[in-house]
């Protein structure tokens, strides 16, 4: 008889993508990523994890859930209870391990929730989190307490609406400028988009640190990638939020 090992599905339901994850123990992590909009109901969601999970699927004993997308809600405890026999556990702003000292708690959004919780297990009581996903985020934990944060817009989403929004301007790729001032239309757009949100995210970490002191910065998110050499940063997590969804949903 072959050992059952019990397994966690995690997920991270974001705008434009979502990170389906498995994992024993919460610290190593099989992660596979999905468009969102692929899966409309239940049915189409198993269709597309079945071949990445295979058997694996058998031995899912719980599953947590941080989405930002209320309109799949629904497809994912559809498909928890169908395929699985379980409700998800939901990820959402409540007092535990991390005091929310904002305006309204049940605001702040179910992966910036996960990305402070895992924050403050992993790394400390003290820091700042950048996520760019879709839209660009910076949270800040002090002493266990999240005090706030920014949303900016991310870099796709900024690309995008200068392309649909104008006439003229072309979609260009996303990736950093190593000059100073754009030469062509394509070099003026990247200058402005990928260097100006880095210029942006600095002074917004520039001022937090003046008022709360020099605290570590860790950066995620599926578009961190093309910043990563450019902002400065202690930390380089891509599973950050997937971690957050699991000691929210699982952890002690």
């Amino acid at each position: 008889n072959a050992e059952v090992i019990l397994l966690y599905l995690l997920v991270d339901v974001g705008n434009t993508h979502s990170v389906f994850s498995i994992t024993e123990d919460g610290k190593t992590f099989r992660r596979w990523r999905l468009s969102t909009g692929v899966f409309q109901t239940e049915d189409e969601l198993f269709s597309h994890l079945h071949p990445l999970l295979g058997d694996t699927m058998r031995e899912i004993k719980g599953i947590g859930v941080a989405s930002v997308v209320p309109t799949q809600n629904t497809v994912i405890e559809r498909f928890s209870q169908k395929y699985f026999h379980i409700s998800p556990i939901w990820v959402k702003a409540k007092d535990g391990c991390v005091k929310w000292n904002v305006k309204n708690p049940s605001e702040v959004g179910a992966d910036r929730v996960a990305n402070v919780v895992a924050f403050v297990k992993e790394y400390g009581k003290n820091g700042i989190i950048i996520d760019m996903g879709t839209a660009t985020t910076v949270d800040l934990v002090v002493n266990g307490s999240y005090e706030g944060g920014a949303i900016l817009p991310g870099l796709f989403m900024m690309v995008h609406s200068l392309f649909r929004g104008t006439a003229k301007l072309p979609l260009v790729e996303v990736k950093p400028a190593d000059f100073v001032v754009g030469k062509d239309t394509e070099e003026n757009i990247r200058l402005g988009v990928v260097n100006g949100s880095v210029y942006a995210l600095e002074g917004i970490i520039g001022r937090m640190k003046e008022v709360y002191g020099d605290l570590p910065v860790v950066l995620t998110g599926g578009q961190s990638k093309i910043v990563k050499d450019m902002i400065k940063h202690e930390i380089f997590d891509e599973d950050l939020t997937i971690k957050g969804v699991y000691h929210f949903c699982f952890g002690d």
